[in-house]
């Protein structure tokens, strides 16, 4: 379950925080530390994070327009880096420097429809599978 969404610009200001579960954190602090990471993962490998995780928590980033979309998850939430995605191509073309509360709603809305995709794409994959198991 997605927990919460961050848009952090690429100088570590996070522009944006729209919870949804039981996560939280400094948003200064946090926009500051995913920046920190980022910047020594370029230096070392030439690569941004994509994950990391934190005590109960996965967190997933990718880079999005010309801003960080970081999404929070359950630690053991198999369907994180998907819900990104799916979060990041629902609001493609629209994540930038500015954030709106109409840029919110859309983050939320985005999250739920991700959520409610992932949770049909779930259910329907158990039932397809115990009826293969009911017909052997």
């Amino acid at each position: 379950m997605i927990q919460s969404v961050y848009l952090v610009n690429e100088g570590g200001e996070t522009i944006a925080s729209v919870p949804i579960g039981d996560f939280q954190i400094d948003e200064a602090l946090f926009g500051g530390f995913l920046s920190a990471i980022q910047m020594y993962s370029k230096k070392i490998s030439g690569k941004n994070v994509s994950e990391l995780s934190l005590e109960n928590y996965r967190i997933i980033i990718s880079k999005t327009d010309r801003v960080f979309l970081v999404t929070i998850h359950d630690l053991n939430d198999k369907n994180a880096a998907a819900l990104n995605t799916k979060i990041s191509e629902l609001c493609k073309g629209t994540l930038g420097e500015i954030v709106t509360d109409e840029t919110i709603k859309m983050i939320r809305e985005a999250a739920g429809e991700a959520q409610s995709a992932m949770k049909r794409a779930n259910e329907w994959a158990s039932k397809m599978l115990w009826g293969c198991r009911q017909c052997n």
